[in-house]
This record gives structure tokens, sequence and C-alpha cells, in this order.
């Protein structure tokens, strides 16, 4: 395996594998093929190459390409009330197949603008829009020939005026994201306007909001606040809702009903985690259930005939994460991955099981060896269960005890690099460490009450219980590793990236049993009021962080590196993006004031996640590069000559020391 086996993998739907995710496809009207948009990484040319690609779902052909271009289209989000932050994912759709079968639609990125497009079946593709502003969002509306076209043309003008203030100078104020620029963000909420386009004729028209409300295609008896919603026959319904509106953070509940009124679901399927439901049959109600923390990352599925039968009927238990599921015929049609296999689009028998590959991205990953995958599962201090994946190098044998790498923090699906993919999990264990890919546990359950996020993040941060509750499962995880006799106890790395870089940062300061770490965040200090800006330092002290000027030492104390940088000695690699690179200055400073080992790099044009596929192959050969030096004691790095020069001389610094 090398780097360019995992970074140029061949992808399609969102990055997120969670079973609740939208669907990354979408099959047509006769059931006979599925579109869906492939994109793959070049390292060479540090860009993107997309697809929209036709799958038949019959046997009867291979995989076709009906269009092929464009650009990276960047996910975007409003943050405490600054517009449209670039989080470093890809915006991604599945296409919309047109009613009749005959074309599909579909968003393509060119010249800087995100349009809407067409392709027929014989692969002949165009633009069908020629907005000034990018498409954001695109549906069908209810009457099934007519686009509906979600846009912000108010956001260019905004910039625009942004730009003409800075002839007199910004005022500064909650409008900067100081993170990442030295200019304000248009204020949110800007209006977005929905285009509705006649794909009959290819008119194109703004509608009103209350227009829009009534072309989408809503059902009318969907309940208010469900999250997932399964109109039947005969009246009967099926949704999930939490059983108190005001507890925003709560599981949601399904609830079934029929003509004859509502159907008691048992507690211990029905209260919590349920990803999926569909009516199979008339009567016959098919429920996906699990994927938590608290379920080692199984997911279940049930039949059920609502006031038929008590109790749904479990007929399959994976451990593969299934994500995007759609009913197709009377099986279900999902993206499925497994810890050693990246994504798929398969077909899966409800009653017995039995899968069908429909589509394989990338069938060269068949040949390369990989390392033992072995699931464990524990729980924290609190009794709050988890798990991780424990894999184990392609060359290991009976009695071998290897360093550790510790890879956060969510452990579903294909083993790629973690969250955010920057610590590459089998190309680890090929250079000879054991790699445990740590699933943090669920939420503190005191959090359930909140009402709101302030308040969700007060019970978080008192004492730090959260990241308390965290570090204790991560503690049992590495212990339940050791426990299997594969493990070097002396020798345990940690890596971390978002929420994996504060649990990595708490880790630090309260276990002392990681001999080198490496994070892709950087970090939560009291600086942070400041560096981030006025809307987020107002947000923290909302949630319990102590003022600029009081005493926070004792709050700080089990957070902070800064604070702790004279007693910290763990050689410390931070790759971070030149967004946030402001959030680190703190912690490096004080670390390289205290004769710390810490290196940090910054990459140009990047967001929270990298997506520069030039920039990931880079992280990729210096993260496993760091690991190798301090952990296995390698030197002899090719292309890291500058940097071996440099951990050196930190490693005699910190022998003297």
């Amino acid at each position: 395996m090398t780097a360019r086996d995992l970074i140029e993998l061949r992808d399609f739907g969102p990055a997120d594998n969670a079973p609740g995710a939208r669907p990354a496809f979408s099959v047509s009207p006769d059931g006979r093929a599925a579109a869906l948009a492939i994109r793959r990484a070049d390292i060479a040319s540090d860009s993107y190459c997309f697809g929209i690609a036709l799958v038949p779902l019959d046997g009867t052909g291979a995989m076709r390409l009906l269009d092929v271009g464009g650009s990276f289209i960047p996910a975007t989000n409003d943050i405490r009330g600054m517009t449209a932050i670039e989080s470093g994912v890809p915006l991604v759709l599945a296409p919309l197949w047109s009613r009749d079968g005959r074309a599909i639609y579909y968003l393509r990125r060119d010249h800087g603008v995100t349009q809407v497009w067409r392709a027929d079946l014989a692969g002949r593709a165009s633009a069908v829009t020629s907005l000034k502003s990018d498409a954001r969002s695109l549906e069908w509306a209810a009457d099934g020939t007519t686009l509906l076209i979600g846009t912000r043309p108010a956001l260019p003008a905004a910039e625009a005026a942004i730009d003409r203030e800075g002839r007199d100078g910004y005022h500064f104020d909650a409008r900067f994201w100081t993170l990442s620029e030295a200019r304000p963000r248009p204020r949110a909420p800007l209006p977005e306007t929905v285009l509705l386009l006649d794909t009959a004729n290819g008119r194109l028209r703004s509608v009103s909001s209350e227009e829009s409300a009534q072309l989408r295609n809503r059902a009318a008896d969907r309940p208010a606040g469900s999250a997932l919603f399964a109109p039947g026959a005969g009246g009967r319904r099926a949704w999930s809702a939490p059983d108190d509106p005001r507890l925003v953070f709560a599981p949601a509940r399904l609830h079934v009903a029929t003509r004859q009124g509502k159907v008691a679901c048992p507690e211990a399927i029905c209260a919590r985690r349920v990803a999926g439901i569909w009516w199979r049959e008339p009567d016959e109600l098919l429920i996906l259930r699990g994927g938590g923390p608290e379920d080692r990352g199984q997911l279940r599925l049930y039949l059920w005939r609502p006031g038929m039968e008590t109790t749904p009927r479990l007929h399959v238990t994976t451990d593969r994460a299934l994500t995007g599921c759609t009913l197709w015929r009377k099986a279900l049609l999902c993206a499925r991955e497994a810890a050693n296999e990246p994504r798929r689009l398969v077909a899966i028998d409800p009653e017995s099981g039995a899968e069908t590959l429909l589509f394989d991205p990338n069938p060269e990953t068949a040949s390369l060896a990989l390392g033992a995958v072995r699931r464990l599962g524990w729980a924290n201090a609190l009794g709050m269960r988890t798990y991780g994946d424990l894999v184990l190098p392609p060359s290991h044998r009976s009695g071998q005890r290897h360093p550790l790498i510790l890879v956060q923090y969510v452990s579903r699906g294909f083993l790629r690099g973690g969250t955010g993919d920057e610590y590459p999990i089998f190309l680890l264990a090929q250079h000879g460490f054991a790699v445990l890919s740590f699933q943090r546990p669920a939420a503190l359950p005191a959090t359930e009450r909140a009402t709101d996020l302030n308040a969700l993040q007060r019970i978080n941060i008192k004492d730090w219980a959260e990241r308390r509750a965290i570090v204790s499962a991560l503690d049992r995880g590495v212990d339940a590793a050791i426990a299997t006799g594969t493990v070097d106890p002396g020798r345990l790395g940690i890596t971390g990236m978002s929420d994996g870089a504060t649990t990595t940062q708490f880790a630090l300061n309260s276990l002392r049993r990681f001999k080198a770490a490496a994070i892709s965040t950087c970090c939560d200090e009291p600086s942070s009021l400041f560096t981030t800006g006025p809307a987020y330092r107002d947000a923290v002290l909302a949630w319990g962080y102590p003022r600029q000027g009081d005493d926070g030492s004792a709050f700080w104390k089990p957070m902070s590196l800064a604070a702790n940088a004279s007693n910290l000695r763990t050689p410390l690699l931070i790759q971070i993006p030149d967004a946030e690179y402001r959030w680190s200055l703190e912690t490096v400073s004080a670390l390289e004031q205290h004769g710390g080992a810490v290196d940090m790099y910054v990459f140009p044009d990047e967001n929270h996640v990298k997506a520069h596929p030039a920039h990931r192959a880079a992280i990729y050969r210096r993260s496993v590069g760091w690991f190798d030096f301090w952990l296995r004691g390698v030197t002899d790095l090719p292309g890291l000559e500058v940097e071996v020069t440099r951990w050196t001389e930190m490693r005699q610094a910190l022998s003297r020391s």
C-alpha cells in the first residue's frame, strides 16, 4: 500500500457515513439504474476529477460516466451570525432523475460558480442555469417536472459592500471570524432565494417563500419536528421525534400509527438510535437502528407488522456501515463500507442479510495487503460503553508486540485516516504499528435535558466533565488493546483532529502515558477568547469559560497546554490549516519557551478539514514519519531529511532537560 492508494480512492456521497446520512445516489423511476456523483483526488495536479455515473441495478452492464468535469464544490455553514464559512468538506447532493427517466439533474461548479446541469442517458451534458451566485440546493417540486434551486444572490453583493467598507476601515464587531481572516463576514442570516426551473421549457423564475413552501414535496400529514417520516398505505405512518420538543438534544423516539391509532413500540428498540424506516409491504415496517458507541457500532435490521405483532423481529446484525439507504423493490439499497473495504453500492435482503454487490468504485483495493482488524468493546469510569477497532500490521506474528497509535474519534466503516483523514490507519499498520481506531462515547446523559446549545455546553464544561469522560474511555481503550498481548505499553502515540485534538490536549495533561502526539487542530487555550473573534468569545463565556482578567487558572489547568508547558515533554506535531493557525499560537509559543518538543506546519488555502490532495499526501508522509522517528527510532525517512534533522535536535534537547 502507498499513500496514493488511500488518497486517490474513488468516493461517492457525503464524507459522513452515519446511518442516517442522506442518500449518496438516486434510483431511476423504473428501478433499473442508479445515478451517483463520483469524485477522485489527484495528488500530482492537486485537484479532483468529478463524474456523474450511471450504474445498472439489474446486472446487465457496467457503470457508465455521463459527464466528467467541474471543480470542488465547498460546503459552507453560517456560524454564530457569520455567513458562508467554508468547512473544507465537499457539498454533495445525489443527482436527481427526471420523472420520465430520460435525464439526470445535478450540481457542477465551473469558473468559480455552481450551476445546475443536465445529462441525458447518451452522455450529452450541459448547464441549464447561468446563475451569478452559487446554486446551493436542488430538489423536485411536488409536480415532478419543476426543479427548486436554492441560491443566495445577496451574498456577492454583501461581499462587495464589505470591500467598499474597507476603504474607510472595518469596524471590529461580531462579524469578524479572526481565526481565519482579517475582514468581517456578511451577517447571517442572508436571505435565500428559491428559483423555479421548468424543465419542460427551461424557464427560470424566482418564487416567494410561501409559493416555494407550497411547491416542495412535503407530506401533509408529516408530524411537526419529525426527523424521519415514512408514510404507508391505509393511513399508516411511522416517524421519529423527541418526546419533548423543547429538549433539542434528546434522542428521537420511533412512533407508529395506523387508522386505528398509535401502536406501542418496544422501548428497547424504538426509544433511540433509529436510523431509517421504510414500509416494505403495506403492513410491514422495516427499521434500521443502532450504530452508536453503546451498540459497539453494530446496526440491526428489524421487520415489524404494527398492530399484528407486539415486537419487531430482528433479522440482520452487522458491523458494517450502511448509509443513505433507500427501499428498492423488497431490498435495501445502501452505500456500504467495511473496516477494510471502501464504500460500495449494495442491495441487502432484509430477511436474510444477503448482499448483492452492484457497484465497486475501487476494485483494485482487493489486492492490497491490509492488517487484521479486531473490534474491542469496553466502558469508561462512568460506565459509558464504547468501542474501538484494533488494526495490526500485515506482517504480525504471534507473540509480537508493536508500538500503538491511537486515531480518533469515529470508528465506523472504512478505516482511512480518522476524523479529518490525516493519520492513515492501514499505512501506519504497514509501517509496523498497531493502531487503535477509537470511537468516542456518546454524549453525557445529562445533556439530553438541555434546551439549547449553551445549556448543553455548560454541562460539558463544568469541571471538564465531557472531556474527562472521553479521556477515561480512551485510557481504558488503550488498556484493552494492551491486554490483547499485541501492544508494547512503553511505546504509545496519540493523534486527533477537531474534537479529537481537544481530547488529545486533555489527555497529554492528565495521562502522561503517550510518548508522541500529533494533532490537526490546536488548541483550547485562554487566548481562544480573542483569537477567534467576538462571536465565539461571547459563546464560550455563556458556556462557563472565565473572562479575561479574572483568575481562571484553576479552570484552565486541566486543559491548557500553555499552562502546563513547563512540565510537558511529549513531542507534539501540529499540522494545521491557515484558516485556523492563530488558535495554536499561545500553545506553540509556550512550549517553545519551556523547551518542549513541538513542530508546527501551516497549510495554505485550507479550512477546518483540509481538502488539497497534495497537502494530504504531505500530511500522511509527515505523520507516519513522526511516529516512525519517536516510537520506532527510524531516522532514514526519505523526503523528510530536513524534519529528521530538526527532530533529532529536539530529542537531544529533551534528553538534556
